[in-house]
């Protein structure tokens, strides 16, 4: 029986690997000039396709992206494509690659929109598997010269080389309602590190991502730090003792304390794969219940 199962999902990736993603490998935007390696990057393009489709909530605006997206996306991504970041400095080389996750992200919705998830993104008829056919393993633009998926950006490049900033786990969004807001402007190197710390503190502080508290001497957080909570952790520490006293530094009040000395039970949010779109009424398209 499993031998069988076995055959089948390897039949399944080759199927998948034959197939690709529907709309995503064929509008691929590669490099329309040699890559260079500039000491700067302009994030203009994508500072305004923010202020203009994402809501103070980070919710967006995918319709009307969709529409105008030859004019508000492919530019900045056309951009992304024909530079290679290893001449910028650190803080702006992790701005760059934060900023290609989440623009990623959102070529990969608008191109196969209206889906209610980004994992509604796969090959048609087939459903989602992880790790076999999940929209995270598919192609989807070029950066740096290199056709690239949200799985090699976020594991192979933002968390491997630079594994002394686990604040980016607030600032990647991968399209869900679990994510952390969408912020309404381009990350740069110049001002990374306060708006990193802007990012965990409103995540940490939205009740319907993480519940601190969630009742007397509990807490619900995140799937996020579930997952990689290690992060956050130093030789010794358990990933949720570090997450707590990572957590303790955006309250001021007893929160902070209880966090810092570990009184809380901690449980972990069941997490909204729905997408973060605008209503109707330019709000969230629905409030996740997290449970």
């Amino acid at each position: 029986m499993l031998h069988r199962f076995r055959l089948g999902i390897v039949a399944l990736a080759l199927f998948v690997t034959a197939s690709g993603c529907s709309g995503s490998a064929s509008n691929a935007i590669t490099a329309d000039q040699p890559v260079e390696a500039p000491p700067t990057f302009d994030h203009g393009p994508y500072n305004a396709l923010l202020a203009e489709y994402v809501n103070e909530r980070g919710m967006v605006d995918y319709a009307r992206l969709q529409e105008n997206q030859e004019t508000a996306l492919r530019p900045y991504l056309r951009a992304l494509a024909r530079t290679d970041p290893s001449n910028l400095s650190e803080d702006a080389r992790l701005a760059f690659w934060v900023n290609a996750y989440n623009a990623l992200a959102l070529k990969l919705i608008v191109e196969n929109y209206p889906v209610e998830s980004i994992r509604d993104v796969k090959p048609s008829g087939l459903p989602f598997i992880p790790k076999v056919n999940s929209p995270f393993k598919l192609e989807v633009s070029e950066v740096a010269g290199k056709k690239r998926t949200l799985d090699e950006i976020e594991h192979d490049i933002i968390r491997k080389e630079f594994p002394e900033e686990p604040r980016i786990h607030a600032a990647v969004v991968c399209a869900a309602m679990s994510c952390p807001e969408l912020r309404q402007e381009a990350y740069t190197g110049a001002r990374l590190d306060d708006q990193l710390d802007d990012q965990m503190r409103m995540f940490l502080r939205n009740e319907n991502k993480n519940r601190i508290p969630a009742g007397e001497n509990q807490i619900r957080l995140s799937k996020i730090f579930d997952w990689y909570g290690g992060d956050f952790a130093q030789e010794g520490t358990s990933k949720q003792t570090a997450v707590m006293d990572m957590a303790a530094g955006y309250f001021e009040d007893e929160r902070a304390r209880k966090l810092r000395r570990g009184t809380y039970d901690v449980s972990y949010l069941d997490y909204d794969w729905s997408l973060n779109e605008q209503s109707d009424d330019g709000g969230e398209g629905r409030v996740a219940s997290g449970e």
